[in-house]
């Protein structure tokens, strides 16, 4: 069959972009750099070069280069593969003094190969610091942008094309017009069926279940719900058993209503371990995001085999099947070039073992968050359990960010002092504080600061839209930050001791359920995560950040827009739970910042 291949340098999006091919009707895989023979193949119809975490490197030109020149046939190049192909056909980078990270207005040729049937201003998804300086010969320019003017290049006659944007992304506008056009070029003339992916899963489960059971450990979540179906699918619902972990991390009554809902879908064989003693114990003055995922992670695995201890599954053979997506493993670093964005609780060294052993089954593996809810569908998965907003396995333990008086931290930088006089014509003053959060930016892992904006008193605010833009800019512009927050109200906040207790816990659930239910009926919001700060007012009261967005697969984000004064009436609502204080909104897109704080 004909097909492209994507070359998968580490970035989060190889298999995104096979992903998106496969939609457009024609078949993609991924293939790694080292192992160049897959251009060998006489069906291979066309070559994508990915993104990835890394510069360009002298010695992977020189790997390279021979292969990519006698490839008698289309190549695209996308975010690092774009400085890859410059720099195989002769042209050079620069470290820019500007990054781009998110949504970013962009100039095109329409009358371009790449950008037929697009118009020249449209919106793309950047995600880069590196760039183009020098245009390879025989190449021309075809798009732009106002902080990186070699954005798109193409040398038709030889169909070799490269994008600094991310046109697989959904939040590229045109992104899919795009690669309908560079398919144009690959004249593929095979078609691909979609739904030989799903029909597969299911098949391809019961061949690795072989003659044991499987056993789940069930968040309830959509990716972990769709994983228990599939197997019940693939090998009966005799042979499925699951487990329910009440971590004490939860939402607010989030284990009974899983519990109560998967029983009404007629699901069996599913025990609920209490177990939140052990894990705040576990977690008792621990701060660091990593090590806490680390700590939960494990605490799953021994609390699994010392249920099945007590409880041995009736054939006395099992595989333990795990509702891995494809952005977990990548954002742990799971594949050869990718940096490690977090730790993701299905990836701490005991489950690796496992899956080194043969012993643990994922069907979903190389799904996106919409696939995956796409699957559910078809095996018959009622719409309220599939739209739920997502929560990750370590729940409540990553959205407290903790703050430990004892260890040594290095204090926040000020804000450069343009970016202070922008606030301030913007009616906020810019702090950053003095707590830090993961972000993803040029495929790679920061954990940087976020600047804060309060409102100046007597000032009017600037509408959302233009705070928004400032977020953006602030992200780029300044490189020891990855999100920008902001908030209606300006008293003093300052650090204190923070862990994850069950003070801190409970207030945080009743804080996540109000805003959970008052954002309830707004289609458009994919997930409202309510992070836990460790900075509280004079009286004690303690802050909070609602990071409300709208996305379709986890890969990117943009941020819902909720609207100073719906900010503010939000802020007023939790001010009347015990103990919580301001309330802040995440206006940082992913990227630069991931969904989660931690």
């Amino acid at each position: 069959m004909q097909h492209l291949t994507v070359l998968d340098f580490g970035g989060q999006y190889a298999h995104l972009i096979a992903n998106r091919i496969r939609r457009l009707g024609v078949f993609c895989t991924v293939s790694q750099p080292e192992d160049l023979s897959a251009l060998e193949n006489p069906d291979l119809a066309g070559l994508i070069l990915s993104g990835g975490p890394q510069s360009v490197s002298d010695a992977l030109v020189s790997r390279l280069r021979g292969a990519i020149a006698s490839f008698p046939r289309p190549v695209l190049g996308i975010c690092f593969g774009h400085q890859l192909l410059a720099r195989l056909y002769g042209g050079s980078l620069a470290r820019g003094t500007e990054r781009e990270y998110g949504a970013v207005p962009l100039s095109a040729d329409p009358d371009s190969r790449l950008f037929a049937l697009t118009p020249p201003s449209q919106t793309v998804w950047m995600s880069h610091a590196d760039h183009v300086e020098r245009v390879p010969t025989g190449f021309r320019i075809v798009a732009s942008t106002a902080s990186c003017p070699v954005a798109a290049i193409e040398d038709d006659a030889h169909a070799r094309y490269a994008v600094q944007f991310h046109p697989e992304v959904v939040h590229t506008e045109h992104g899919e017009q795009i690669l309908r056009n560079f398919l144009t070029r690959c004249a593929v003339a095979d078609r691909w069926d979609g739904g030989r992916i799903s029909r597969g899963i299911v098949e391809e489960t019961r061949a690795a279940a072989g003659d044991a059971d499987l056993f789940l450990l069930l968040s309830g979540g959509v990716d972990s719900l769709v994983a228990l179906s599939v197997a019940v699918a693939a090998v009966g619902a005799e042979r499925v058993h699951s487990l329910h972990v009440d971590t004490g991390l939860m939402r607010k009554g989030e284990s009974d209503a899983v519990l109560a809902a998967l029983a009404a879908q007629g699901f069996r064989n599913i025990d609920c371990v209490r177990a939140e003693p052990v894990f705040l114990q576990a977690l008792r003055g621990v701060s660091e995001p990593e090590q806490k995922r680390a700590i939960i992670g494990r605490l799953f695995v021994e609390v699994l085999r010392r249920h099945l201890r007590e409880h041995p599954l009736p054939s006395g053979k099992l595989k333990l099947v795990q509702g891995t997506i494809y952005p977990d493993t990548i954002e742990s670093g799971g594949t050869k070039h990718a940096d490690k964005i977090k730790t993701h609780h299905n990836r701490v060294p005991e489950i690796l073992s496992l899956i080194e052993r043969g012993e643990v089954l994922e069907p979903l593996r190389e799904l996106y968050k919409d696939e995956v809810r796409e699957l559910g569908r078809a095996l018959g998965l009622p719409e309220a359990l599939l739209a739920r907003h997502p929560f990750p396995g370590p729940g409540l333990g990553i959205r407290v960010v903790c703050f430990d008086p004892d260890a040594p931290a290095a204090p926040p930088p000020e804000p450069p002092a343009e970016l202070a006089e922008e606030a301030r014509d913007l009616g906020f003053a810019a702090k950053i504080l003095p707590v830090r959060s993961v972000g993803v930016q040029g495929d790679g892992r920061t954990y940087r600061f976020p600047l804060a904006l309060s409102p100046l008193p007597g000032r009017k605010p600037a509408p959302w839209e233009e705070l928004a833009a400032f977020a953006a800019r602030a992200v780029n512009a300044c490189e020891s930050i990855n999100r920008v927050l902001v908030r209606t109200t300006g008293e003093p906040l300052r650090l204190r001791r923070t862990f994850l207790e069950r003070d801190v816990l409970e207030r945080l659930r009743e804080v996540d359920s109000l805003l959970t239910a008052a954002l309830a009926g707004e289609p458009d919001v994919w997930q409202a995560p309510v992070v836990a700060l460790p900075l509280y007012t004079p009286r004690g009261e303690q802050a909070c950040v609602l990071r409300a967005i709208t996305s379709r697969d986890a890969m990117t984000a943009d941020v819902f827009p909720l609207g100073l004064d719906r900010l503010a009436a939000l802020a007023r609502s939790v001010r009347e739970i015990e103990g919580a204080g301001p309330l802040f909104c995440d206006l940082t897109r992913k990227p630069p910042a991931t969904i989660e704080f931690e």
